[in-house]
């Protein structure tokens, strides 16, 4: 379908300069458009240096000129409604020669929240700002708020991950380039399951007290893919999970598997806690795969075989233990204890490392149920029945899953069942072999390569080396420790530098 462009002609206003006209309707001042632009910049006098700027219309780019010339260090997203306004606008002069800075994007509503997704960095950013050129948000009312509710919706997301990255993306460098290291001293083994089966993912909520007996009367029905919270709550009640999956970074993760079992095939992303792989790798087979770390798949790109990638969406290990079955092969799959909700006051299954965690420091004025109350009621609940509480986190891992079991063909069968109704993806095919690789990791031309690169990126802090993306969340972490009084060339100047520190010493 194509789309009707809403500007009908170009005039010259008194000085000279040319301007979008929506019939008889001038989006600039016919006199002087290039000091009408001046003075759009100035209301934001004050501002941080190194803003971005988002702005809604481009018509003749007065203002965008301007708000440049102002603040030559920022960077500048400026949007139209529609594809047919933004090719109209991208004709004019000046709009032809800012297209030429890559500090400025120029681009259609539709597109917007995937180049914020793309463009957005927040740890280069001291501050963003949301503008409006005054004509065109008067004649545009409609797509104006749309876009405004877009942009807020997008930079909340990017915001939540931000948030991550910048209490985690310390010890995930950490984590990624220790574990890379103990991928070189063994060979994974081969994982084989019987794909007639169903996939049962077991998340650790605590509907999985109720469920876990159908669990044990159809234990060969079902190939158990695990959570590793809900591992060793599984053990608890007799059921050796066949797979157990692990992203969690923190160091009390490695608690999940003080009972591992051999008989299981352990699956971590490389940014989980090392202590959990040295553990593992000793008493069971282990196989490191990547969540999307931009390291983890740098690392990976580098091997000669290339690690299993699975999607965690929001962070969720749930769905990273559904994309392990959705790559095995399986078509068929039932989700155990993925409440992603708090029931009758509790917030996890039974037998998980919490239980031994809290009981070892209940105390007569302090007892257990202090320390899981504490765990329920640190965030606002919302409530989703009788005796069921969620809260925003939660909710948002559970659309999150959602999606994902839509974007992969699943379509709800029953209460928790999803049955593929496509033909599996060829890259969700392809991950088959990766999942079942079993060659050890080439650490030393891994190092080699990455510290050659360092050491010619890190006086410049250049955002032209290849390992520019790998560092990114560490980046957000220098960022958030060192505060915005550095300027963002000297934190990357300091993530090259530590970085090649620390691989210096591996």
């Amino acid at each position: 379908m194509n789309e009707e462009c809403s500007y009908t002609a170009i005039t010259e206003a008194k000085d000279g300069s040319l301007i979008p006209l929506r019939k008889e309707i001038a989006f600039h001042s016919k006199y002087n458009p290039v000091r009408e632009g001046q003075q759009f910049a100035s209301q934001c006098a004050g501002s941080p240096e190194d803003t971005f700027f988002i702005i809604l219309g481009i018509c003749g780019a007065f203002h965008i000129e301007a708000l440049r010339n102002a603040f030559p260090h920022s960077s500048i997203l400026a949007v139209e409604k529609n594809q047919a306004d933004l090719n109209f606008v991208k004709k004019l002069p000046l709009a032809k020669k800012l297209l030429q800075d890559s500090r400025i994007i120029l681009t259609s509503a539709e597109n917007l929240q995937e180049i914020l997704f793309t463009r957005f960095i927040p740890a280069e950013y001291s501050a963003i700002q949301l503008l409006s050129l005054r004509a065109w948000e008067q004649n545009f009312t409609d797509e104006a708020r749309a876009i405004k509710e877009c942009v807020q919706k997008t930079l909340a997301a990017i915001s939540a991950d931000f948030s991550v990255q910048s209490h985690f993306g310390g010890i995930w460098q950490r984590n990624i380039f220790v574990n890379l290291r103990q991928a070189a001293d063994f060979s994974p083994s081969s994982m084989t399951f019987d794909r007639s089966k169903k996939a049962a993912v077991i998340a650790a909520g605590p509907s999985l007290d109720q469920s876990v007996e159908e669990l044990k009367k159809k234990r060969d029905a079902y190939v158990i893919i695990a959570t590793d919270t809900a591992y060793r709550a599984l053990l608890r009640h007799g059921i050796v999970s066949d797979v157990a999956v692990s992203v969690d970074a923190q160091m009390i993760s490695h608690a999940h598997f003080f009972e591992a079992k051999k008989e299981s095939y352990f699956v971590l992303d490389l940014s989980a806690n090392p202590a959990t792989a040295r553990t593992l790798s000793r008493q069971a087979p282990l196989h490191f795969v990547q969540t999307g770390h931009p390291l983890s798949a740098y690392a990976s790109q580098l091997s000669k075989t290339p690690l299993a990638s699975l999607q965690a969406g929001s962070g969720t290990v749930t769905i990273a233990a559904a994309d392990f079955a959705i790559q095995a092969g399986f078509d068929e799959l039932v989700f155990f204890g993925a409440d992603f909700a708090y029931h009758q006051g509790k917030a996890y299954a039974s037998g998980t490392y919490l239980d031994d965690l809290y009981n070892t420091k209940s105390g007569r004025l302090k007892p257990a149920e202090s320390f899981f109350d504490a765990l329920l009621f640190r965030t606002p609940l919302i409530q989703k029945g009788e005796g069921v509480y969620s809260t925003e986190v939660l909710d948002s891992y559970r659309k999150s899953l959602d999606a994902f079991l839509t974007v992969n063909n699943f379509t709800k069968k029953a209460d928790n069942t999803y049955i593929r109704t496509g033909k599996a993806e060829k890259a969700k095919a392809a991950g088959q072999e990766s999942l079942l690789k079993t060659e050890a990791f080439n650490f030393t031309a891994f190092s080699q390569a990455y510290k050659k690169e360092l050491r010619m990126s890190q006086d410049t802090g250049s955002r032209n080396s290849p390992l520019w993306l790998t560092l990114l969340p560490y980046i957000a972490w220098l960022r958030r420790i060192r505060g915005t009084a550095e300027s963002f060339t000297e934190i990357v100047r300091q993530a090259y530098r530590k970085t090649l520190e620390y691989t210096e010493l591996i």
